[in-house]
């Protein structure tokens, strides 16, 4: 089975799908399968953007960009008999690319699998705007579909579709290792760890809010970020004369990444929407207690069972609710023990990389046959 893996690829800005593509890739090679060739078709963008780039700037670089994207792809297929291509979707205005893509590739005949990396289908069926009509355009063309999360997969099946599979992201075997090899780190009391990039939609403005009305704590940001958000959150520190400590370490190597999440006393990612974000995936790997709002799939990675508790859940965009949240994680120990230990054993059982890998293998034989 030769399979197309078209994907953004640099991990250089730390994107969370390319990082996914990279766990698979690099699970693909140990196997060593001769029946499977997995080729990638990387599909990153040719400049840097982020949330405060000008709109003009974003609109012409994304045409270039998804021309230039298009292009190689179809030539790649034109060239090599491939039996499937994967192509990877975080939705917006890329959903262009993805429906020219798709219906030049089903014009030559081959099978194809698109795969969102987003868990705004729910929200895209109840507002129905420009990307919901897209999205049902690519939903249309694509022979397989692939979700991140329950709520997305129960949307699309209530509306019918029948082409659609549910595929979890993997615990990278590498982090996993870095894990095995630290386990001394000790935890810091009352140190809070974000990690991810500064975009207002992670929520990171209300973090910085409720953490400035919370005594006697410290506050860890890791991830890239833009010196103007920079600036402003200090200046809500500032504004609040808030005596707690928070530091900017920027991008950091993933072993760093790792020891800031051993060490932490509170995981806390209050973002405003996603997929299925390796973030919490690794801090449940590492033991981490955990507060996060209920998007994307975070519910059911998070979820009671059984009587069970593995993270506390708050509204996003809510910094009252987040503070909430926070002091009361923070300040019960019996619920922050119960919390680390349950989330280890279930994202080792449910999200190791051998069970997503038979996973995506039998969606990729079930599309073709």
């Amino acid at each position: 089975m030769k399979v197309l893996l078209c994907t953004p690829w640099d991990i250089s800005h730390g994107g969370g799908i390319s990082r996914w593509a990279h766990h698979i890739v690099q699970h693909y090679e140990d196997s060593q399968s001769s029946e499977l060739q997995i080729d990638i078709c990387p599909m990153d963008r040719s400049s840097y953007l982020d949330e405060v780039t000008n709109p003009i700037k974003r609109g012409y670089c994304g045409l270039k960009d998804y021309y230039a994207i298009s292009k190689d792809i179809i030539g790649k297929v034109k060239a090599t008999p491939y039996d499937i291509v994967h192509l990877v979707s975080s939705a917006s205005i890329s959903l262009i690319k993805d429906i020219y893509i798709l219906w030049q590739l089903k014009r030559l005949g081959v099978k194809t699998v698109i795969h969102f990396h987003f868990g705004r289908v729910p929200q895209l069926f109840e507002i129905k705007n420009w990307e919901y009509i897209l999205m049902k355009k690519v939903l249309k063309l694509a022979d397989k579909v692939i979700v991140l999360d329950k709520m997305s997969y129960d949307t699309l099946a209530a509306a019918g579709y029948k082409n659609i599979d549910k595929l979890p992201n993997p615990l990278s075997p590498r982090v996993s290792k870095i894990i095995e090899d630290n386990k001394s780190v000790a935890q810091v009391p009352r140190k809070i760890l974000f990690v991810g990039h500064l975009y207002r939609t992670k929520g990171i403005f209300e973090l910085v809010e409720a953490c400035c009305e919370i005594p006697c704590i410290s506050v860890t940001i890791v991830g890239q970020y833009e010196e103007i958000i920079k600036n402003e959150l200090i200046k809500i520190a500032d504004k609040k004369s808030s005596s707690n400590r928070i530091s900017f370490t920027g991008n950091i190597k993933m072993e760093q990444v790792i020891m800031e999440m051993k060490s932490c006393d509170l995981f806390v990612l209050p973002t405003y929407t996603e997929g299925f974000p390796n973030v919490i995936i690794e801090s449940m790997a590492c033991g981490c207690a955990i507060v996060t709002t209920p998007v994307g799939a975070i519910p059911e990675m998070l979820e009671e069972e059984n009587g069970k508790q593995y993270g506390i859940l708050v509204a996003p965009q809510n910094t009252q609710a987040l503070k909430d949240g926070i002091e009361a994680m923070l300040n019960d120990e019996l619920l922050k023990t119960e919390c680390r230990k349950n989330v280890v054993q279930r994202v080792n059982e449910r999200y190791n990389i051998d069970a997503v890998w038979h996973q995506i293998i039998a969606i990729w034989s079930d599309t073709i046959n």
